[in-house]
């Protein structure tokens, strides 16, 4: 299971857990979940009426066959009612769980993940890289003079310029590579299983992928686009993802200041 999906399905199971009635009609669907509750109302009233007729009020077979009737027909007129109206609430109230999902885990201009999202992903995997003992590289992307372009061509060109470099990344990774918004014009991309030269390749890709595009602007100019990327590898036994994140940042920091346009690793040395 890739990391995306991984990361979904806890988030699903978190807000559902302990809720295995609901799970069952949200998967019968809205007819055939009406359905069954009615059939077991009128189960259950047929039981219960009988039981009471027989163990504590027995007035004979008469009585016994009119009561199970009234016990039948109630719920048969009632339940569907009731529960149609029920089955619409849990319905509803799973579209809106999804939506919240989606405000949580996705940036809603650039549609890829959300900063909580990878951050809860770099937990989750950091564990499972310690326990495989298999390699885990992040890159750090940031647009090359973004403030220039939202002042010069407008905050809608901006937007624009975001979004063709999260596609550029999307096009660019595996399946099981997650990328999330950071903040403003901040990429960042997790790569599982991947070492620091399997990473830099990556990287340079991206960064080949983005310079060699040009983006329209709501103008019609044509603007050319750079980023610079900095690139970190996961090093056990170290647990904590923030630090991936600083010495991924330190590497950004580090192509800024050699210019621009480029991929750079900040060695040890040079905290």
């Amino acid at each position: 299971m890739s990391t995306g999906n991984r990361l979904d399905v806890m988030s699903h199971k978190n807000i559902q857990s302990g809720n295995t009635w609901r799970k069952v009609l949200l998967g019968l669907g809205h007819f055939r979940s009406v359905l069954a509750i009615t059939l077991f109302s009128i189960l259950s009233s047929a039981v219960i009426t009988f039981g009471i007729m027989t163990l504590l009020w027995w007035e004979g077979l008469d009585l016994l066959l009119k009561s199970l009737q009234v016990a039948v027909i109630v719920p048969a007129v009632v339940a569907p009612l009731a529960s149609s109206f029920v089955v619409q609430l849990l319905f509803e109230l799973e579209d809106l769980q999804n939506q919240l999902l989606e405000m949580v885990n996705y940036d809603p201009l650039t549609k890829v993940h959300s900063r909580r999202y990878i951050i809860d992903c770099l937990e989750i995997e950091s564990t499972i890289a310690l326990r495989s003992n298999e390699p885990m590289s992040l890159l750090m992307i940031d647009a090359d003079n973004f403030k220039s372009i939202n002042d010069r061509y407008g905050h809608a060109t901006g937007d624009i310029v975001l979004l063709e470099i999260a596609q550029k990344c999307k096009s660019t990774l595996r399946p099981y590579d997650v990328i999330a918004r950071f903040g403003g014009e901040e990429f960042v991309v997790m790569l599982p299983n991947a070492n620091l030269l399997e990473a830099y390749d990556v990287a340079e890709r991206i960064r080949e992928n983005v310079a060699g595009q040009t983006i329209e602007s709501t103008d019609g100019t044509l603007i050319s686009v750079t980023i610079s990327i900095g690139l970190s590898l996961f090093t056990p036994p170290d647990l904590r993802c923030m630090n991936l994140l600083s010495h991924a940042d330190r590497g950004l920091y580090k192509a800024k200041h050699n210019g621009r346009n480029q991929c750079a690793i900040a060695l040890d040395s040079e905290q």
